[in-house]
């Protein structure tokens, strides 16, 4: 666990940002199966990204590059290893969208893998996901934080998922049936269509072949953004509202407080003054809340958060958390199973603060804000942003 002291400070002027693990790990996904060598630019270095690369490179694809550029050169299951050997044991960390896109996509194989899931990962929703591969013949079962899967999976014509807790799962069927006509029907896609929408668009880039740009990560966006809003002015190059993302709805947030200038070049903020209450409905971009939270909590006013009963299925329980954190630092506020009211304060001033805060990179990097705005203070487990965000902590100690 890495213990980290921040001082109260800016951030730097020009902020340059990662590029989106989402965006990326569908296309890695994509190109694996593509017939034809695909090359993806401006490849995050996220862990969840890292992770994935590993475990393709593993079981035997060929991907040229480290940074920023990959090229793939063959197929999956073409490139399959021996089937002859025992289980192949692929570590996955952390990240859902690793892990479920990973399990579906190896079904297409036949050879067994077991694939290591973190243990807060392990305890976050598989039933579906285990329940659709068994259904199409694939063997698949969780046995404390293995998961253990083998193919060949059976192509069906027509497949209904269930997305009440997560979208990743019609994500990954998606993925790795594209290439087969496959129609997924996503039920109760009530949170996180715009990731589902975000699949769809990169399916039809990537038939075409050729080149494919990541672009830049709203959610990481998310935290400098606020921070700005509140305390000073920043450029982010290259950053543009983006439909696919559910997290650039705080673009439109901040554009109404005349917080945020767009230009062909990229996003300004500036300090900016909301007017008035905010009430918003954020069961399609959950992960912006913890940001939201910080944000809120300085400006005047009773504001609801609504739609944020999946929040308890992520890194941490992450509802809890963010409540958690509000009593830390005297703010009034009220929370049920899908909801937080925030009672926040235009003259917050807080002094000197240490976080001991689950191993979550939007908890960690929630906290983090809070203390270079106000007096400072430590926080741990640092290296938890490694997971999105590696160079965060670089903003944080540009003094």
């Amino acid at each position: 666990m890495t213990s980290l002291n921040l001082r109260p400070g800016k951030l730097p002027q020009v902020i340059n940002l990662p590029s989106s693990k989402s965006y990326a790990n569908r296309a890695l996904i994509l190109a694996a199966l593509e017939k034809k060598s695909i090359v993806l630019l401006n490849i995050p270095e996220a862990d969840d990204v890292k992770f994935l690369i590993k475990a393709l490179r593993k079981i035997g694809l060929i991907i040229d590059g480290e940074t920023q550029k990959l090229r793939v050169l063959n197929s999956f299951p073409e490139c399959e290893k021996d089937l002859s050997d025992s289980s192949m044991s692929l570590d996955v960390g952390e990240g859902g969208t690793t892990a479920r896109f990973l399990a579906v996509f190896l079904a297409l194989g036949q050879k067994a893998y077991t694939l290591n899931l973190g243990k807060r990962l392990a305890k976050r929703p598989w039933s579906e996901l285990i329940e659709k591969l068994q259904q199409l013949g694939a063997k698949a079962n969780l046995k404390g934080h293995q998961l253990f899967i083998q193919g060949p999976l059976r192509i069906p014509e027509i497949l209904e998922i269930d997305c009440a807790l997560t979208t990743q799962v019609a994500t990954a069927f998606q993925l790795a049936l594209a290439s087969f006509g496959t129609m997924i029907k996503p039920l109760n896609l009530k949170s996180s269509e715009s990731y589902w929408l975000m699949t769809q668009e990169i399916i039809k880039t990537l038939k075409e072949g050729g080149t494919y740009s990541i672009p830049l990560d709203w959610s990481s966006a998310s935290y400098p953004l606020v921070f700005g809003a509140l305390k000073q002015e920043i450029f982010f190059p290259g950053l543009y509202p983006d439909p696919l993302q559910a997290d650039s709805k705080l673009y439109s947030i901040l554009d109404r407080m005349g917080a945020v200038t767009l230009k062909t070049e990229g996003v300004t903020i500036k300090p900016g003054q909301l007017q008035g209450s905010l009430k918003l409905n954020c069961e399609d971009c959950l992960d912006l809340v913890p940001a939201l939270v910080f944000y809120l909590c300085h400006i005047e006013g009773v504001h609801e958060l609504n739609g944020l009963e999946n929040l308890i299925h992520k890194e941490s329980d992450r509802l809890d958390e963010v409540f958690k954190l509000m009593e830390k630092i005297k703010i009034k506020s009220s929370k049920t199973i899908s909801s937080l009211v925030i009672h926040g304060k235009a003259n917050l001033q807080l002094e000197a603060m240490n976080f001991l805060l689950p191993d979550d990179h939007r908890m960690v990097m929630t906290a983090a804000l809070f203390l270079r705005l106000h007096s400072g203070g430590t926080l741990s487990p640092a290296s938890a942003v490694s997971k999105s965000f590696p160079d965060f902590f670089q903003l944080m100690i540009n003094d």
